[in-house]
């Protein structure tokens, strides 16, 4: 089997936390099942103790005296014939230049685009722009992270659009396949930045309140994540008006180590994912999945991949709908032997369908494949 010389270039500089989430992480998996070697190439914006897990893969910094996606051209131009798979990360106008650039100097040469992207997004991108279809058109091999999304991509596209869902690196959670059901507590557990638009964290709180009404004994929510100044607001106003659950309500703030944030995913049983979008899941499901928390989802374009369309996982479709959301975190608080038994449904869909080291053979598959329409016939 082939192997090569791959580079993660982001649109946008790489933050720590970024290591280890899918843009990176998928990557990496690829480097240890097809690679003869990895280089992230990042404007640097700080430390990079995540570099850490990584282990065989090199960070390149780029110059600061340059725009991010400027230094990243005159990279790639330097060391073209050191890339044979080039990574990209979202359907961006930021990559039209340094697309046509790698295909001019190595048409040889193979671009994976990770979409990250939802069905509104992929609706927006300007397809009647030429240079933006060029760039699309030059992506050897194009794939997105929900289902639903693929057939809508094919149709619009006319093209072939593969399913790669965010998944999990197995070795960077040891600790995962030690949990036990039984050491788990009666824990609702939340992970995003709290208040953005996007994360809908209100709705989680609003909902926790009208299930903590229905339940004899009481549940606990614990929302990790940076808080925003609005939700914080919103958070102490919601403990006034509602004093006998505030204690119950857990902010923790932003939890970088991992090994503290994984002590709350072997506690939880549910967790909670109220966003109003995604693209595909979002890392921390599956995350929250290989240890075993049933998650309660809204509509989000991901959720029937998430919950095997509702078998190991609850929907509540509409994104705004409290009484929704709630009556699906209410019926999972009030059904231990269907959260027991889920414990280990969960963990079994996520290593036949999540896992990034099956889906990194995938994916070498598709590249080969890709490689041997370039053989002269």
């Amino acid at each position: 089997m082939n192997k090569y010389n791959m580079c993660v270039i982001p649109a946008f500089p790489l933050e720590n936390v970024q290591l280890l989430k899918d843009r990176v992480v998928f990557p990496y998996a690829c480097f240890l099942a097809f690679g003869e070697s990895l280089r992230l190439v990042t404007k640097k914006t700080g430390d990079y103790p995540y570099l850490s897990y990584l282990e065989g893969a090199q960070l390149v910094t780029l110059p600061e005296d340059q725009p991010h996606m400027d230094a990243a051209v005159s990279y790639v131009t330097d060391h073209i014939n050191e890339i044979d798979l080039l990574f990209l990360f979202g359907a961006r106008g930021e990559y039209i230049e340094l697309v046509q650039t790698y295909k001019t100097l190595r048409p040889d040469g193979i671009i994976y685009l990770k979409l990250d992207t939802n069905i509104d997004w992929a609706n927006a991108l300007p397809l009647f722009d030429e240079s933006f279809s060029s760039f699309l058109k030059n992506c050897d091999i194009i794939s997105c992270e929900a289902r639903r999304l693929q057939t809508l991509l094919y149709k619009k596209w006319q093209r072939p659009v593969e399913y790669i869902p965010n998944g999990v690196y197995y070795p960077l959670y040891p600790d995962a396949a030690n949990v036990r059901y039984e050491d788990k507590e009666n824990m609702i557990l939340t992970v995003g930045r709290l208040g953005t638009m996007q994360k809908n964290s209100l709705l989680l709180l609003y909902a926790y309140a009208l299930t903590f009404v229905e339940l004899n004994e009481p549940w606990e929510l614990v929302m990790i994540g940076s808080i925003m100044p609005e939700f914080q607001a919103d958070y102490d106003d919601f403990c006034k008006r509602f004093p006998t659950l505030a204690p119950h309500i857990h902010l923790t703030g932003n939890i970088a180590d991992k090994q503290t944030l994984y002590r709350y995913y072997k506690k939880a049983k549910i967790f909670a994912l109220p966003s109003r979008a995604e693209g595909g899941s979002p890392n921390v499901f599956s995350e929250a999945a290989i240890f075993g928390c049933t998650v309660v989802t809204t509509g989000v374009d991901a959720a029937p991949d998430m919950t095997d369309n509702g078998r190991v996982g609850r929907i509540s479709p509409n994104t705004e709908d409290i009484d929704g959301f709630a009556k699906e975190l209410t019926a999972l608080c009030r059904d231990p032997k269907y959260l027991a038994r889920n414990f280990h449904d969960m963990r079994a869909y996520m290593r036949e369908f999540f896992d990034y080291e099956r889906l990194a053979e995938r994916l070498h598959i598709l590249v080969d494949l890709q490689q041997l329409k370039r053989r002269p016939s």
